[in-house]
């Protein structure tokens, strides 16, 4: 058995990896391959910085071909810059990568997400826990994503800065939403620049975007859980404590079933840990539910100058300037809701 470099067949690829009952990862950086002769009985893909689409064949378990796969692929990883990995795997396979220098960062019935790293959430804690030195001792937090902020964003900010001595905004920076992350968190600092008891943080590889959660499950309804319960738990044993966080606030969720589901899941997690969620309903403009979905749809369809019914002035100078038109314009050839 051996790592053989050959092009390896994307639907050979798919259909290993469904008879262990995972899918293909979405986007695959770099992926190997372990055979035996000419048959694949192990694979590995990178996908940014994050180890996906990890098995072995079942009859060759034990043999020290996963072994194989995760030194095979650090090294590469180091060797494209990124000095810090993660993977998300079962519960039960965990030891696995530990044994290879990752360290648990997060866990849930159905999930772990491990980190190679010598820095990661340890420097991430301490940043936050610096920026907390001279705050209040009980705050609020929004995380939000911000595709691109509205009206309805900067509602409940504003609600949460005033009922709170200071409001942590958690912002979303995975880059797999159609407005790119440094245009998103751009438009929330204009945005909120009259709000003074606030502070802006990027959520770095902690905050999980459910669009890069990877398909180790082949449940939807699994993949969902494990998502929201394992990015909540990351939330509370890593981030809530360092900036002493009280409340968080969030949005009611009328359309996406995805995120109605983690809501209630976040009152559940949350409160056992005395954080009380606070859910504010969504505000209307002439009967219409203010959403950055709908202002992205609003803008597929060529209705630009309509949104600005439901955006902020800063959003809106943007959304109708030069600079995105290739936002509008990828808005426009994409079929995704994100």
């Amino acid at each position: 058995m051996f790592i053989e470099r050959r092009i390896l067949d994307v639907s050979k690829i798919e259909s290993f990896l469904e008879n262990l009952g995972l899918k293909l990862p979405k986007k695959i950086d770099y992926t190997v391959g372990v055979f035996y002769g000419k048959e694949i009985v192990g694979i590995g893909s990178i996908s940014g910085n994050t180890f996906q689409g990890i098995g072995v064949d079942c009859r060759f378990q034990g043999e020290g071909i996963l072994g194989k796969i995760i030194t095979h692929l650090i090294k590469k990883t180091l060797e494209m810059d990124n000095d810090e990995i993660y993977v998300y795997t079962k519960p039960n396979q965990s030891i696995n990568f530990e044994s290879y220098g990752f360290k648990k960062i997060g866990q849930c019935e159905l999930a772990v997400l491990l980190e190679w790293s010598s820095k990661g959430i340890k420097d991430f804690k301490e940043s936050l826990r610096k920026l907390s030195l001279d705050k209040p001792k009980e705050t609020s937090c929004i995380v939000m994503n911000g595709n691109p902020m509205t009206i309805g964003h900067l509602e409940l900010i504003e609600k949460a800065a005033k009922e709170s001595p200071w409001l942590y905004i958690i912002v979303v920076e995975e880059d797999c939403s159609l407005f790119p992350y440094d245009i998103r968190i751009k438009l929330i600092k204009e945005g909120t620049k009259h709000i003074k008891n606030i502070s802006i943080i990027p959520g770095g590889q902690y905050i999980i975007s459910s669009l890069t959660f990877p398909s180790y499950f082949t449940r939807e309804d699994e993949l969902v859980k494990a998502h929201a319960q394992l990015d909540l738990d990351i939330f509370v044993r890593h981030i809530a404590p360092e900036l002493n966080i009280a409340n968080r606030y969030v949005g009611t969720e009328p359309y996406c079933e995805v995120t109605s589901y983690y809501n209630e899941c976040m009152k559940n997690k949350l409160e056992r840990f005395g954080i009380k969620v606070k859910e504010i309903p969504r505000i209307k403009v002439n009967g219409d539910i203010v959403s950055a979905s709908k202002v992205r749809e609003m803008i597929r369809l060529g209705k630009v100058k309509e949104t600005k019914r439901f955006l902020p002035e800063t959003t809106y100078r943007f959304v109708i300037s030069k600079e995105a038109e290739k936002i509008r314009k990828k808005i426009k050839a994409s079929d995704s809701r994100h």
